[in-house]
């Protein structure tokens, strides 16, 4: 074999792998965020919101292992929660959360056949936040964040739900707000794995 053609063999098998480990995992859970900002009133009034969504987590492994992989996914929330001044006047804020991710998983839950009781993943993405605040005269405003991010969190499950192939995330997360208001979220996450 000629070293011309070993390359686009070597590079075959690689692909016929990576296409051959694919697969789709999906989770539900809430996320817990906090906020912290400007106002776009033109007093700069700081804003801190608490905010409390459902969320959906479809991702989708490109890469796997036998004891991890590499996945994008979307961790989407939609949600209600409360926004407070600096004056302590409250507010409600009704928010959405569309954030893309590149994570790197490992042990359990980190590809469907791995058999581990625990796991986790380390990742990264960019995340777009949108928010509208009422009922508050501080503070009312509609809001968009966007900025880059970092996630990371364990994975587990018990003896019975292991035989269904079901477990529990529970994440940490941070996006650093490019917008005017420069928000800074800071969150927590809890899915039950499918």
């Amino acid at each position: 074999m000629s070293p011309k053609s070993i390359i686009p063999v070597i590079a075959l098998v690689f692909i016929s792998q990576i296409v051959k480990s694919q697969s789709f995992m999906h989770s539900a859970g809430a996320i817990i965020s906090v906020l912290d900002g400007k106002s776009t009133d033109g007093n700069n009034n700081s804003v801190l919101l608490y905010q409390t969504s459902a969320s959906y987590f479809p991702r989708y492994n490109f890469v796997e292992y036998d004891n991890s992989s590499v996945s994008v996914g979307m961790p989407l929330g939609v949600g209600i929660g409360i926004a407070n001044s600096l004056y302590n006047d409250y507010g409600l804020a009704f928010a959405y959360d569309i954030p893309l991710v590149l994570d790197y998983n490992f042990g359990y839950k980190s590809t469907m056949e791995n058999d581990s009781r625990v796991g986790g993943y380390l990742g990264a993405g960019f995340g777009y936040y949108g928010i509208t605040v009422s009922k508050s005269s501080y503070s009312d405003f509609s809001a968009r964040s966007y900025g880059p991010m970092v996630r990371a969190g364990f994975r587990f499950t018990t003896p019975r739900d292991r035989e269904n192939g079901h477990g529990v995330t529970v994440g940490l997360f941070y996006k650093k707000g490019l917008e005017k208001e420069k928000f800074n979220t800071y969150g927590c996450n809890v899915y039950f794995d499918f």
